[in-house]
């Protein structure tokens, strides 16, 4: 048995100057200032020759070429293939243009010096490199739910839906090196990073920050690393859009933390098993087909799903419901983002998610048939994981 080791990078990735926005059309306007810092947190993962790196960065979403650049740059520098690494982006609406819009380019100096300091975290990651051990845990947390709102009109509207499927629970991986080396804690929630309204124009991690900077302020022996869940039809509470409610959501999240810390079990963490890839779905009306990324990730008795997409909260509770494993993480905005990835149901309904296609470069919507693809690609990905030997790397 090859023991796993584990290594943490971490590295600024705060805009210098001011910057186009993401996250909201209406937001025309520069950012003004700073808030709160920006990251890229990079964990190392190795068990005998296999190698995995997972690159978690505080902006909105990365498109699929966006993805390219910076995985090749990352193998560059490291030797990892593309497949070996999985990006992830906790879906900040309070940070820089980083993916292209219609009628708007990304903002490439920017993403260029983004790429550098998340290559600079990536091979930091893999020179600490120390053997650990995994805990796993779960607790309740109640920051937001499902934003599926239906008006006595009958017509879904971004709201608040406490009847809706969601999922109020943060689930944390903790990678345990012993005293001297510093433990690392994954953990995730499933909520858009949008307290904050299309009339901040500060830069901010939104409580996703605000949560690693709690969690790190009280366990001062964690590097905490917030991985984005399936948040498409889930939004934190905005009765108040300001940064103390922010800050009061990233504190409700630490305290969630550290109840699933006090409750965390020891799990199995080989063997080390890594597959990405991507899978056709078709757009509507017979246009044809895109690429949607999907990356799966085994660590002994803990399984790791991305999908490549803003994913509705029912792909995560139905990967957990499925998943063989101990411990199930399943995420959304992961090796890029295809635009939003709802539910059958979702497109009978109407609102605003099956319609979001109109704010991305291709311009096309999927075909309902989306939500039975994915959850078979998902199923075959579980399978696949849990078999020690397909599609290591």
């Amino acid at each position: 048995m090859e023991a796993l080791r584990a290594g943490h990078g971490r590295a600024c990735i705060t805009p210098p100057g001011p910057v186009r926005m993401m996250g909201y059309a209406a937001r025309q306007e520069p950012s003004l200032g700073v808030h709160d810092d920006l990251f890229a947190n990079a964990v190392a993962l190795q068990a005998g020759q296999r190698r995995v790196l997972i690159l978690a960065l505080d902006v909105c979403s990365l498109d699929l070429d966006g993805i390219a650049l910076l995985k090749a740059a990352i193998g560059e520098r490291t030797g990892l293939a593309a497949s070996q690494i999985l990006i992830n982006t906790s879906h900040t609406h309070a940070g820089p243009l980083v993916s292209r819009r219609p009628g708007m380019e990304a903002e490439m100096p920017y993403f260029r010096l983004m790429t550098a300091r998340a290559v600079e975290a990536a091979a930091a990651a893999l020179a600490d490199l120390a053997p650990t051990t995994l805990a796993v845990g779960e607790a309740p947390v109640d920051i937001g739910w499902n934003r599926r709102e239906r008006t006595p009109e009958g017509n879904i509207i971004l709201g608040l839906n406490r009847q809706g499927p969601g999922l109020g629970m943060v689930t944390t991986w903790h990678l345990d090196r012993g005293a001297h080396q510093g433990a690392i804690l994954l953990f995730s929630i499933p909520i858009h990073g949008t307290t904050l309204g299309p009339e901040n124009r500060y830069i901010s991690a939104e409580w996703m920050g605000a949560a690693v900077h709690d969690i790190e302020a009280n366990r001062p022996d964690l590097r905490a690393v917030f991985l984005q869940g399936c948040a498409g039809n889930q939004n934190p509470y905005r009765d108040e859009r300001t940064f103390e409610r922010m800050a009061q959501h990233g504190a409700s999240a630490g305290e969630a933390v550290r109840q699933a810390l006090a409750q965390e079990h020891s799990v199995a963490s080989w063997p080390l098993v890594n597959i990405g890839r991507a899978f056709e779905l078709p757009y509507a009306g017979g246009q044809g087909s895109g690429l949607c990324p999907i990356h799966g990730l085994r660590i002994g008795d803990a399984l790791l799903v991305g999908l490549g997409g803003e994913a509705f909260v029912e792909y995560a509770l139905y990967g957990r419901e499925h998943s063989p494993a101990k411990s199930t993480l399943i995420l959304g905005y992961s090796d890029g983002s295809v635009g939003y990835l709802p539910t059958a149901r979702a497109y009978e309904e109407g609102g605003y998610e099956p319609n979001a296609y109109r704010y991305l470069p291709n311009g096309k919507p999927w075909d309902t048939s989306l939500e039975e693809i994915i959850k078979g690609e998902m199923r075959t990905l579980f399978q696949q994981l849990w078999d020690k030997a397909a599609g290591a790397s």
